[in-house]
């Protein structure tokens, strides 16, 4: 008999998801897998462990394995892992979705249409009922007017498109929530599209399948249940770890005639950690890890401070020096070797310094999403062009910067040459010039602002300028003259404008226009730092944003009273400084989910971080109610705690 050890433990959970992926008898599973236990190890090792007649079979008959990832970095893992062989289809939950309905363009259309018909009418109903005059007043026009003028335009529409990782504008794209939607319409209601995605895939498989879009995920269930033994479904998760409200909240219970192995070891944090995260989530489902005998001790410890405390950074510098001492580890002093957690982004851009293009472009919706994700196009040339000609420069390095000016300046293309009856030493000796101008704004160390940047770079031409960037550009400036002769970016046409047109124009949206003159007045140095955080290289992530991810020292900020979207989690709630409102409380009393579960579920998953200490830092209007509610529930011991301000502040 084989003896039981940390790293076997849990071996009799990846025996059963073997035993499920069968083409003969497939049988669809739900893998618990919490912080830490090796989930994704495990549908690796699965697909790995698929024998070569079970590939050679599902090769001939043209079938695939659907794996669906929470994120880019896990397919691309997972790719790499199974050698980037077709049978193997690794996608996020938008690409998935949206290569099941890719092509059916009559079926979308159908459903667009029927789909904003209803929304018309229930827009017309409110604002019968509604008062003019009023804000909401004005977005209802606007919403009938846009909805109306899409519902038109349909008939027109050749073929849909859809960008999984971007932002959709084209009057042809679908938006993501539609995708999803549309992917669960067909898989419940069309008996001929089930029939084409059991033909397709033998197993779908999903990762962080807690946060699997509600709508797709129920869609799935019963598509499994009514083809039962013809297609396994295949679950890996931790509805603990469930992050956005989104995903469905009792999944675990809605998979009773699913295998359902369950992993037991925490490989990642030692076992102080451990302790605390299963006190965490003792008062909520009860499951608990065990943390391996190889990584014993462990550092917790709670900073509390009252939330009117003035300077927070200075507040968390002493904190991390109180780390050094009682961690012995001289890397808690280095801001950079520690990964500082915020429940929102605004707090990491105001501690990373770059709070003034944050504040102005994630609040526009035609903004937001691309700029939080670092793809929003007129961003990205000051990220991916501007920047990198400065730094290569800065750098004495000419050979990256003559690669960045090559990759996109018009200057030397050679059709942009060509068209203009110019020589490549003109366009060359443009280049340097252009270049040489860009530099002077940054000699003896002066931080321009952006919008001098982008002044500079439109009178030279030295890169095309996006046209959201456009109307902040002096009138004479050759951008501006050139706007005619440029293909506009997404969104332009919004307005109806015809984009064949030989000298089409895009529409000018004020209220993007005002938010990108008040951000182009901030610093340049801002755009690294901007880049470094939405490429994850900075030491700061949200709450929301590490799931799947580990640090060796990790230090979470709490701090309700800087929180804005106030619904989104509550510490103070949690820890029993304030009661529920009446409103959460009968919810609460229904057994729907309040803020308490929310706030828990995003501790658990911050504190699941560590491998081998944790800082929290708590601000509360009582933090003595707090020490007494971490005291008193056994999650930390007296001397865990440090009330008011550490040594040092």
């Amino acid at each position: 008999m084989t003896e039981v050890t940390d790293a076997n433990r849990d071996a009799s959970a990846d025996e059963t998801i073997r035993g499920c992926l069968s083409v003969i008898a497939p049988r669809s599973f739900f893998l618990f897998a919490g912080a830490g236990s090796g989930k994704t190890r495990s549908l690796k090792e699965a697909l790995e462990g698929l024998d070569t007649k079970t590939l050679t079979t599902l090769r001939k008959h043209s079938r695939k394995i659907a794996v669906i990832t929470y994120t880019n970095a896990a397919a691309d893992e997972i790719t790499r892992r199974v050698q980037a062989d077709p049978v193997f289809q690794v996608q996020t939950i938008h690409s998935f979705a949206w290569s099941l309905i890719e092509g059916r363009t009559t079926d979308i259309r159908g459903w667009l249409k029927s789909n904003l018909q209803t929304d018309i009418s229930k827009i017309q109903a409110a604002h019968a009922k509604g008062r003019a005059g009023t804000d909401a007043h004005d977005k209802r026009e606007k919403k009938m007017a846009s909805k109306t003028k899409r519902l038109e335009r349909l008939a027109e529409i050749r073929a849909f498109i859809y960008a999984p990782e971007g932002d959709n504008f084209d009057r042809d794209a679908l938006q993501h929530t539609e995708v999803i939607a549309l992917a669960a319409h067909f898989l419940t209601e069309s008996e001929t599209f089930q029939n084409i995605v059991l033909a397709r895939y033998p197993f779908i498989l999903i990762d962080e399948s807690q946060d699997t879009m509600k709508p797709l995920m129920e869609a799935l269930l019963s598509f499994e249940a009514r083809h039962r033994g013809r297609i396994a479904l295949g679950l890996l998760g931790d509805t603990m770890q469930r992050i956005y409200t989104d995903g469905l909240r009792d999944l675990d219970q809605r998979v009773g005639n699913f295998a359902q192995p369950a992993k037991q070891m925490n490989h990642r944090s030692r076992a102080r950690i451990v302790d605390l995260a299963n006190a965490i989530r003792r008062d909520a489902d009860g499951r608990q890890q065990r943390a391996r005998k190889d990584k014993p001790g462990g550092t917790v410890r709670v900073f509390l401070a009252p939330s009117e405390v003035a300077d927070r950074r200075v507040f968390e510098a002493a904190a991390r020096t109180k780390m050094v001492r009682i961690t012995e580890d001289p890397a808690w002093q280095d801001a950079e070797a520690i990964k500082t957690l915020t429940i929102e982004r605004h707090m990491a851009a105001a501690r990373l310094g770059f709070s003034e293009l944050f504040e102005v472009l994630s609040k526009p919706d035609k903004l937001k999403d691309g700029f939080r994700a670092g793809t929003l196009p007129a961003m990205r040339l000051f990220t991916h062009r501007v920047l990198p000609l400065v730094t290569a420069q800065r750098n004495g390095d000419a050979f990256a910067a003559m690669a960045v000016l090559r990759d996109g300046s018009p200057l030397l293309d050679k059709s942009g040459i060509r068209a203009e009856g110019k020589d490549h030493a003109t366009g060359l000796d443009a280049a340097r010039a252009g270049v040489a101008a860009l530099m002077v704004l940054f000699k003896d160390d002066r931080d321009p602002s952006c919008a001098e940047v982008l002044t500079v770079v439109a009178e030279h031409r030295l890169f095309p300028i996006p046209d959201q960037l456009r109307p902040c550009l002096p009138d004479d400036s050759p951008a501006v003259e050139d706007m005619a002769d440029i293909l506009t970016d997404l969104g332009s046409f919004s307005d109806g404008l015809d984009p064949t047109g030989p000298k089409a124009t895009p529409p000018i949206d004020t209220t993007i226009t005002e938010a990108w003159t008040q951000a182009l007045g901030a610093p340049f140095s801002q755009v690294a730092r901007y880049l470094a955080y939405v490429e994850d290289r900075s030491p700061y992530g949200t709450h929301q944003g590490v799931k799947g991810l580990e640090f060796p020292r990790v230090m979470v900020i709490a701090d309700d009273a800087h929180t804005r979207f106030k619904g989104l989690a509550s510490y103070d709630t949690l820890f029993e400084v304030k009661k529920l409102s009446a409103v959460s409380q009968k919810m609460a009393d229904k057994g729907e989910e309040t803020t308490i579960e929310r706030t828990r579920r995003l501790l658990y998953v911050t504190c699941t971080r560590a491998e081998d200490s944790l800082a929290l830092v708590l601000y509360s209007e009582a933090p003595d109610t707090i020490r007494h509610f971490l005291v008193s529930k056994g999650w930390v011991s007296e001397d865990e705690v440090v009330m008011a301000c550490p040594a040092g502040t």
